[in-house]
């Protein structure tokens, strides 16, 4: 069986990243032995070893090296750089925009920022799947852009989950004396009506939508 990639970065692991982000932003390229002194490593080989983990792991890629006196060059991942602060946003998943379905809970890509709209810490997307949202603009393939904790005024647009199974849509929310309607755009679409015992709220309220030209 193959070994559980990684989700976070352990302690010596973040202090790397901490520095391969910091020149990032710098412009500075980060090669191994001046990476092994600003991260504190007693030699480059200390670091490698640190830096391997870090790659199997989906956190840095390794340039160069192999021929000798051929430098490694060492950057820092979408993965990486969500990790440390850095950047990007995560993509959870798809959110349906028809029929009530499964919500995804893990990260299944990361959207770097010069593909994103305006955004802060917590936000996160979900891919669309299904029309029942194209009255708003919201297509197939799409990613909106969702924001936790906040209060969802009536008739907004939010992804939501109900029931014991935390089924997840995308739909304008409406809560009324004892139910919540969630409604489409799409006229093709009946409302969903969700009892108050099995509301379980909102996910994140719809604060903007991505859309890439190639949405397959």
């Amino acid at each position: 069986m193959a070994p559980k990639l990684q989700t976070r970065l352990t302690a010596p692991q973040l202090r790397v990243a901490r520095v391969l982000a910091t020149w990032e932003r710098e412009g500075k390229p980060a090669f191994v032995p001046e990476l092994a002194r600003a991260s504190r490593y007693s030699t480059p080989s200390g670091l490698m070893e640190t830096l391997q983990r870090m790659k199997r792991n989906g956190f840095v890629e390794i340039l160069g090296g192999g021929a000798k006196g051929r430098p490694r060059l060492v950057k820092l991942t979408p993965k990486g750089r969500l990790a440390v602060g850095s950047g990007g946003l995560p993509v959870l998943g798809e959110i349906p925009a028809g029929p009530l379905a499964a919500t995804l809970a893990e990260p299944v890509e990361i959207m770097e920022d010069e593909n994103l709209l305006s955004w802060r810490a917590g936000d996160f997307l979900l891919r669309v799947k299904g029309d029942s949202m194209i009255g708003d603009g919201i297509l197939p393939g799409d990613y909106a852009l969702l924001r936790p904790d906040i209060h969802c005024d009536q008739g907004e647009i939010a992804a939501v989950h109900a029931r014991d199974d935390y089924e997840g849509t995308l739909k304008h929310v409406f809560v009324e004396k004892d139910q919540v309607r969630l409604k489409a755009s799409n006229p093709e679409y009946d409302d969903i009506i969700v009892s108050s015992h099995e509301w379980r709220g909102v996910a994140g309220v719809f604060r903007g939508l991505v859309r890439r030209a190639n949405r397959s």
